[in-house]
């Protein structure tokens, strides 16, 4: 057994900067919609949603030693900006903050929802696309919103959103991570989640 989203959520509001407590309860929206949409559990994309940013202001230098420690593995990206391992802290602490077992895709689903990865499955697509257009994302206007929500699956979904951002990246002069070119090639090519 494990605590309820209730729960977890009072948790997470203790753990977190009072802004990214709002982002969370965004996602968590979003996260139930997609999962009401695609037939899944909106109460595990829930928990899932409210629990991702958990550990974001946890990460040191130190974090990527210790994820690997654990048995992750840790992206070259990672290795040279920590934060983004946020989510691997938080796949490693599930269970123990939520007080009892989680299943597997609720700790890929947290650890992947930055960089995405072509084994997040599911959940961490529903996820990865809530944690990008929550309402709360202010780079986003209603009609980018109905251009990712048009989509006719998650896959479909997350393609539009790395499109977005690869045309960010490209005007920014950003080195996109390999895993996410990755992810991207294996949707491009037909891959599903």
């Amino acid at each position: 057994m494990r605590i309820s989203y209730t729960e977890l959520e009072s948790k997470v509001q203790k753990m977190i900067k009072e802004k990214r407590f709002t982002h969370s309860l965004g996602v968590v929206s979003v996260s139930r919609m997609l999962a009401e949409r695609f037939s899944l559990s909106a109460d595990d994309a829930a928990y899932i949603g409210i629990y991702h940013d958990a550990y974001r202001y946890s990460c040191t230098s130190d974090t990527p030693a210790f994820c690997r420690s654990c048995g992750l593995e840790v992206f070259p990206e990672e290795e040279r900006e920590p934060m983004l391992l946020h989510g691997a802290l938080a796949s490693i602490h599930f269970s123990e903050d939520a007080e009892g077992d989680v299943p597997e895709y609720f700790k890929v689903a947290v650890r992947h929802h930055t960089l995405g990865h072509k084994e997040m499955g599911l959940y961490g697509a529903i996820l990865y696309i809530a944690d990008y257009m929550e309402p709360g994302r202010k780079h986003l206007d209603d009609n980018d919103r109905q251009r990712i929500l048009s989509g006719k699956r998650l896959e479909d979904m997350i393609i539009t959103i790395m499109d977005m951002q690869n045309d960010y990246f490209q005007r920014a002069g950003i080195k996109n991570a390999a895993v996410s070119a990755e992810l991207y090639g294996y949707l491009k090519a037909g891959g599903t989640l």
